[in-house]
């Protein structure tokens, strides 16, 4: 029953990004960065085209900003993004991958850069699940489009056979997912009252994160100009104590009019009313 429920969703996941539309900013500028290549065990430029080409899949659904520069380097204890800056002044993206595993580069760099685009480095720890959960949806819409992307656009020709292990990896990843069902049986809303109380003191639960960014990955394949309004996530002032609800009003009356509608609609999903 549960392997079912997976594969139907499988199924609703399928045909919403076989309905995307083909973006006009596909071929914005993306942000300055450099990669350190030392400790991948594989090449700089082959590290960056594998980041470039995540990056891109989301940046280019954003409204041109400035990002604070940042540089890719190899990680020990799990990918991580820093918002503490180095010598040379850059942010660090630190992913836990190596030799040629681009699928896993991809899908660690896609969720660190969506911090990045988080805006500020001030963060509310009892709502952070919240952009940990946002991360993990970026990371599997990254992998999809990619997916989709390098069939007739890789990043070198010789590449676009391994737009099946990218697709592979995140379909993979669904299958996983297996609490995903109780949203299934019982509502997102019920979900999250349920695990509420651990997220807040425990913001990265994989299993519990990843089977709330399954239900929203639909929204922003469906509609991918979505991610814009990430940009006002975290924007200030921060509440100490914040509750989620003031957290989601917050943004709400932060991001451009053209966003909040489907702020409210995220709010929704979750069961907490922040008006309109």
């Amino acid at each position: 029953m549960q392997k079912k429920l997976l594969l139907a969703l499988f199924m609703v996941l399928s045909s919403s990004a076989s309905a995307q539309k083909k973006d006009a900013s596909a071929d914005r500028p993306l942000p300055s960065y450099r990669v350190e290549a030392a400790g991948f065990k594989s090449a700089e430029r082959d590290i960056k085209a594998v980041c470039d080409s995540a990056a891109g899949e989301l940046w280019r659904h954003l409204k041109p900003y400035k990002l604070e520069p940042f540089v890719v380097k190899r990680g020990q204890e799990g990918p991580f993004f820093s918002f503490v800056k180095n010598s040379r002044g850059e942010l660090e993206i630190l992913l836990d991958t190596g030799e040629t595993y681009w699928s896993q580069y991809a899908y660690q760099f896609a969720h660190e850069f969506f911090h990045l685009l988080c805006g500020s480095a001030e963060r509310d720890p009892g709502n952070l699940w919240f952009e940990e959960t946002l991360g993990e949806t970026a990371s599997l819409f990254v992998l999809r489009a990619m997916a989709r992307s390098w069939k007739t656009k890789p990043p070198y020709p010789h590449w676009a056979d391994y737009r099946d292990s990218l697709r592979q990896y995140a379909d993979n990843i669904v299958l996983k997912r297996a609490r995903v069902s109780e949203i299934h049986q019982k509502g997102l809303a019920s979900f999250y009252r349920k695990h509420s109380k651990e997220l807040e003191k425990q913001c990265c639960d994989r299993e519990v994160n990843g089977a709330m960014a399954l239900v929203l990955l639909r929204f922003f394949e469906e509609k991918p100009e979505r991610w814009d309004a990430v940009r006002w996530l975290n924007s200030p002032p921060r509440q100490k104590g914040e509750t989620f609800q003031q957290y989601l009003r917050k943004w709400r009356d932060t991001v451009p009019r053209r966003h909040r509608a489907f702020v409210e609609k995220l709010a929704g999903l979750f069961g907490v009313p922040i008006g309109s």
